[in-house]
C-alpha cells in the first residue's frame, strides 16, 4: 500500500488530485479486491448507478463479480439513510461503492437476516484505516463514524434483487476528507482531524481492512457474531452507542423508545434495554432518529 500523505493545511492551497485517470491506483485496488474496479469524474450516485450495473449484468446472464467497486471524485445526487441529502464538493470527498454476494466458500448464499452486519463491517474497516492514519474515529449504530460527535462518515447499504440469483448488496461510503464545503454543521473531515488529504491511499486502507472482515465473516457469520464471537467483539469496541442512553424515535405513531443501548445481536440490530428491564431489539430500518437520550428531550 502507497502511504497516506499528510496535508499541510486545512482544506486550502492546490485543488485535490483526482481519483479517475489513475492506472497504477486501479492496479492496485483491484489487486486488493480481486475484482474490477472503475472510478468515474462524476456520478449521480455510485450506489444506484453500481446497483443499476449489478441488474442490467445479471439480465445479460453475466453478472458483475463479489467485491466489484465503482468509486467517483463527484458525487452530484449523495445520499444517506431515509432518503438524507449528503453533498460534498468536487474532489472533497471519498466516494465509493462495493457490489457484495455474501455468500460460503461453496457458492451457498448467506441468509439474508446476516446481511444486517455488512454495514458494521464497513464501518469497523473505516475506522482501523482512519486510527492507522491518527484519526480517533468511533462508529454510531447504525451507519455513521463520528470523531467527537460530529460525522466524518455516512455508510448506505443497499438490497439488490437480481434475476435468477440471490439478493445482492450495494454498500457505499462517503467520507469528507477536506473541509471547504461540509454537507452540514455538525460535520467534520479528515483533513480537520489531522488525518491525510489523499484520497486514493485511503481508499486502498479501507479495502484492505475490510476485505478480510468480509470474507471472515462469510465463513461462518452465525459464529461470528454471537455474543462471544470474535467479529463481534472487535466490531463493537469501535461502537460508541453502546453503553450510551439513547432514545430511539420510530416510525409512525410508535412511541419513542428510550433505555441503554446495551449490545448488538447476530442480526446487527442494536439492542435497548428499557427502564423496566426489558431488552429491545432494533434493525436500522425500524428506526428513524437515533439519538443520545438527554440531547432528545
Amino acid at each position: 500500500m502507497t502511504p497516506l500523505t499528510k496535508p499541510a493545511n486545512d482544506g486550502g492551497g492546490a485543488a485535490p488530485a483526482p481519483l479517475a485517470g489513475r492506472p497504477r491506483l486501479l492496479e492496485r485496488l483491484e489487486s486488493v479486491l480481486g475484482a474490477p474496479v472503475e472510478i468515474l469524474p462524476e456520478v449521480g450516485s455510485t450506489n444506484e448507478e453500481l446497483s443499476a450495473r449489478a441488474r442490467e449484468a445479471a439480465d445479460r446472464r453475466d453478472p458483475l463479480p463479489d467485491l466489484t467497486l465503482l468509486a467517483t471524485d463527484f458525487q452530484s445526487a449523495g445520499r444517506g439513510r431515509l432518503d438524507r441529502n449528503w453533498l460534498v464538493a468536487p474532489g472533497e470527498a471519498l466516494t465509493f461503492s462495493l457490489l457484495l454476494h455474501p455468500g460460503a466458500a461453496d457458492g451457498t448464499a448467506l441468509p439474508a437476516r446476516a446481511y444486517g452486519w455488512l454495514t458494521m463491517l464497513m464501518a469497523g474497516a473505516v475506522v482501523q484505516a482512519l486510527h492507522d492514519d491518527g484519526v480517533p474515529a468511533r462508529i454510531k449504530w447504525p451507519n455513521d463514524v463520528l470523531v467527537d460527535g460530529r460525522k466524518l462518515v455516512g455508510i448506505l447499504a443497499s438490497l439488490v434483487t437480481l434475476d435468477g440469483l440471490p439478493p445482492a448488496v450495494v454498500i457505499g461510503a462517503g467520507i469528507n476528507v477536506t473541509t471547504s464545503q461540509l454537507p452540514v454543521e455538525t460535520a467534520t473531515s479528515v483533513s480537520r482531524e489531522g488525518g491525510s488529504t489523499d484520497r486514493g491511499g485511503l481508499l486502498e486502507s479501507v479495502l484492505e481492512k475490510f476485505v478480510p472482515l468480509y470474507r471472515r465473516f462469510c465463513q461462518d457469520p452465525g459464529r461470528l457474531t454471537r455474543p462471544d464471537g470474535s467479529l463481534r467483539r472487535a466490531v463493537e469496541q469501535d461502537v460508541i452507542t453502546l453503553g450510551s442512553s439513547v432514545r430511539a424515535e420510530l416510525p409512525g405513531a410508535q412511541a419513542p423508545l428510550t433505555g441503554t443501548a446495551v449490545g448488538m445481536d447476530e442480526d446487527g440490530a442494536l439492542l435497548i434495554r428499557d427502564d423496566e428491564d426489558g431488552v429491545h431489539a432494533l434493525m436500522a430500518g425500524d428506526v428513524v432518529h437515533l439519538r443520545p437520550a438527554r440531547e432528545a428531550r
